[in-house]
Order: C-alpha cells, then sequence, then structure tokens
C-alpha cells in the first residue's frame, strides 16, 4: 500500500474568503514545499479553477481530485470530490442553477476570481457564491453520488457543519467518513459525542492562506486513482485515511 500526504480542503482567490495570493500555481508551489503529494481545491460552491489548478499539479507533478466545498440548504458544508472535471463540472451547473438570485457583494464578502493558466486574474465570477443552494442535505448526496462522486460534510467541529446545524448526524445516511478541523483532537470529539467512535476521520488545512497549507492526513491506497481514494473514504478493502 501507498501513504500519500494529502490536504483535500483548499480555497483559492476563487472564494470570497480567499486571500489574494491564493492563486492555484501559488497554492500548488506551497503544497509541494509541504511534502504534500496529492491536493483538493474546494472553493465554495464553483470549480471555476479546477482545470487550472489540475494544469499547475501535473506542472508540478502532484495529483490532484476534481472538487468543491458546496453548501446545503441547511448550511451545511460539503465536500464533494469527482472522478474528472467533466462530472465536476455537471455538479457545477447544478449548484449555478440553484444558487440565490443575487450578486456577489465584494466589497461586504471580498472578490470572487478566476484565474487563467498563466496564474495570472483573467475574470470575476458574479454569482453570491457565498450563499446557500437550494439543494437540502440529502438531495446534495445523492446527485454527487449519482455523478460517480464522493461526499464527505466538512469540519463537524466548526459552524456550518451537519453537527452545528442540525445538531446530531442522522443514521440514515450511513456516513463513513467526516472531516474535522486542523485545531482538533479526535479524542475531544469522540469524548463529547460518542456516536463519532464509528467515524472515519478526515482532517484538512481548509486554507485559505499560504501559510496554512500543511498535511494533515495520509491516504493509504494502492495507486493513486479516483477508484482508489473512493475505497479509503469509505474504509474498504484496506484503504483508509491515517491522520499524521
Amino acid at each position: 500500500m501507498l501513504k500519500l500526504k494529502a490536504d483535500l480542503h483548499l480555497h483559492s482567490v476563487l472564494s470570497p474568503c480567499g486571500d489574494l495570493l491564493m492563486t492555484p500555481e501559488e497554492i500548488v508551489k506551497k503544497a509541494k514545499k509541504e511534502g504534500i503529494e496529492v491536493l483538493a481545491l474546494t472553493d465554495h460552491n464553483s470549480a471555476e479553477n479546477v482545470e487550472v489548478f489540475g494544469f499547475f499539479c501535473e506542472k508540478h507533478n502532484l495529483k490532484y481530485i476534481p472538487a468543491m466545498e458546496t453548501e446545503t440548504k441547511e448550511e451545511i458544508h460539503i465536500l464533494c470530490y469527482f472522478p474528472d472535471l467533466k462530472s465536476l463540472l455537471k455538479w457545477q451547473k447544478i449548484v449555478y442553477d440553484r444558487l440565490p438570485e443575487q450578486k456577489n457583494d465584494e466589497d461586504f464578502f471580498g472578490p470572487q476570481i478566476k484565474c487563467n493558466f498563466n496564474d495570472d486574474y483573467q475574470s470575476k465570477i458574479q454569482y453570491l457564491l457565498a450563499g446557500a443552494v437550494d439543494l437540502s442535505l440529502e438531495q446534495c448526496l445523492a446527485r454527487v453520488r449519482k455523478l460517480g462522486g464522493v461526499a464527505v460534510p466538512s469540519h463537524l467541529d466548526r459552524k456550518h457543519s451537519i453537527i452545528s446545524q442540525l445538531g446530531f448526524i442522522p443514521p440514515e445516511l450511513n456516513l463513513i467518513t467526516a472531516e474535522i478541523s486542523k485545531n482538533t483532537e479526535p479524542k475531544i470529539l469522540h469524548e463529547k459525542f460518542s456516536y463519532l467512535n464509528k467515524l472515519q476521520f478526515m482532517q484538512n488545512s481548509d486554507s485559505h492562506y499560504l501559510k496554512e497549507i500543511k498535511a494533515y492526513q495520509s491516504l493509504i491506497v494502492e495507486e493513486f486513482s479516483f477508484a482508489e481514494f473512493k475505497k479509503a473514504v469509505q474504509k474498504e478493502e484496506g484503504r483508509k485515511i491515517d491522520l499524521i
């Protein structure tokens, strides 16, 4: 089995909360310095920078997983991972069609910048990406799976999580893996919520600034592929996620 250091929750200048230095290539270069081998760019409700991000990952010999962080109707953040860019862009269309009919207020939320293949600013996205999508948690999970993807609930220990919004994790969701933030020890959550003992935890940097990028986990897989990543998330056939 391979042990691949991974950071699978990163925000670029496309996310309204992302620092202006978080361009795709700068993210990749900082990740490589940190010894990270697998990345996922998970901007809020948009994948406009993922193709360029993938280009720079390949340029610097790093692996990447097409992804997005989606906010459900309940204001729950979900990390959505896909086997290829095509399926991710299908998900982006679903998300865009269900975003609020409201333009981004750049003075309040910050700019939402799409970058080009020179890692320069190309254009600004006018949708309000900081809003919730008109899809329930269950609908999001089901549609991501239908597109061949896998969804992981974001930062259980923070706001905009399943626990903060619902107070518990519905057992019918049959979750195997959920994310915890980089500042939380698993044992603290286990002590507070004993039912979380059955979950496998993913832990990422959730970086909005270059200095925050760091590996907190390793993927235990036979080789790098989306199929192997999916098995690791579902904890199948010896594949899993180990926290560092």
